[in-house]
């Protein structure tokens, strides 16, 4: 039933493309960005969007889109919305950034001791496998460092398998995000351990600046200030807080205008 709800989302998504109006996309990134039981598109972000697009009067749908597939539009097509998107120098000229949305540590996760200790992205050749998620910047990353030892997979989760069941020797991947699809699988991951650090990385919310204009995207800017300011965001933050911790466990908090998610077991 999933699988078609996502189906029919993107047949949606051809559909409904505008030239002219500003396209809203997002991508699974659970819990932030997810479908319910009753197959409906919610998370915090999903619902802090909703928050900016009623200060604008903008009652445009939110579209689901496999992240390869919203990046490229956001980047070809232009005249996109696009979230959650890591903030990184090859992104900062692509984009108008409105709004972060968290912040989390990244990096490489193993249940082997490696052979040699991991000080770069260079020093994981020494694995047989790494899992990413296609065409995430995690991915690009070790493609720029020259590795060819990469399996790439459509989602996260899929990754996470991989790596529990053997298939990849070490995944590239976020602290939260490996504490929360090792809930969602029903899995100890308590074997797991960071190998190396890359960086901490935050997500915003962001307009693709091909095709949209400075005083478009102050529009939105503006928007997005007023909401965080409203009591209306501090109940939606708040309330998203609480849940996050009661169903899914994940240990996190609000500062300095994001989540910031923390791994049970800190990086060294």
């Amino acid at each position: 039933m999933k699988r078609l709800m996502v189906i029919c989302t993107l047949l949606f998504s051809a559909l409904a493309w505008s030239e002219d109006a500003i396209n809203l996309l997002t991508h699974e990134e659970p819990p932030f960005v997810y479908l319910d039981q009753q197959e409906q598109l919610t998370g915090y972000a999903v619902e802090l969007v909703r928050g900016i697009q009623a200060r604008l009067d903008n009652r445009d749908p939110i579209l689901l889109n496999p992240w390869a597939r919203a990046y490229m539009r956001a980047t070809e097509q232009g005249r996109v919305l696009l979230f959650p998107l890591v903030r990184n120098a090859e992104r900062e000229a692509l984009f108008h950034w409105i709004m972060p949305l968290t912040r989390n540590v990244h990096g490489v996760f193993s249940a082997h001791k490696p052979h040699t200790p991991v000080t770069s992205l260079t020093d994981l050749e020494q694995f047989s496998a790494i899992g990413v998620q296609r065409g995430d910047f995690r991915e690009s990353l070790l493609i720029d460092a020259g590795l060819k030892n990469l399996v790439s997979y459509t989602t996260w989760k899929q990754a996470v398998a991989a790596l529990l069941k053997g298939r990849v020797e070490a995944l590239f991947f976020s602290a939260g995000g490996l504490e929360f699809y090792c809930g969602e699988l029903h899995e100890d991951c308590s074997e797991l351990y960071p190998l190396y650090t890359h960086n901490v990385e935050t997500t915003y919310v962001a307009l693709s600046r091909k095709g949209i204009t400075e005083k478009e995207a102050l529009l939105w800017r503006q928007a997005a200030q007023e909401y965080r300011a409203s009591r209306a965001f501090v109940t939606l933050k708040d309330n998203w807080l609480a849940r996050f911790r009661k169903e899914h466990g994940l240990t996190l908090h609000y500062a300095d205008g994001v989540i910031k998610l923390w791994a049970q077991r800190p990086f060294p």
